[in-house]
């Protein structure tokens, strides 16, 4: 199945997490929160959320490694992984009050500035551009 992805934010999955949180049921059919916003789990409980996706998709690229799949025959599962990676870092970065967006740009150039790279993010979040080198 295709999705049109291009549109997707960093609001507009806070937006959906946010919303999908109070909803979410687990393996029981029970409310998996008893809190609606998710505050009953601990900072540390939404990390062991993240790392436990990480292992998810570590284990399937293990896989790829020794052979038993193609990297082909996985990627579908790799992208999986990888949502649920993102899904569960913006929930994070949620209780942690953090704008993961924001964080993102600002993190990436300074990253930029200290590689010497001229690839930066535009503050909006809007695309990307080069920024010329100034001084000798």
């Amino acid at each position: 199945m295709s999705y049109l992805v291009n549109g997707l934010t960093f609001d507009a999955l806070r937006d959906a997490n946010s919303a999908r949180l109070p909803t979410f049921k687990n393996a029981k059919g029970e409310p998996a929160h008893s809190e609606l916003d998710g505050s009953d789990w601990s900072l540390n409980d939404w990390c062991t959320a993240v790392t436990g996706e990480l292992g998810e998709l570590a284990n399937v690229l293990k896989k790829v490694r020794r052979g038993d799949l193609t990297l082909s025959d996985a990627r579908e599962t790799i992208g999986k992984e990888l949502a649920d990676v993102q899904i569960y870092l913006d929930l994070l970065a949620k209780q942690c009050g953090v704008n993961l967006g924001a964080a993102t740009i600002e993190k990436f150039n300074e990253v930029s500035d200290r590689v010497g790279s001229p690839v930066y993010l535009r503050p909006d979040g809007s695309d990307w551009y080069l920024r010329q080198r100034t001084g000798a």
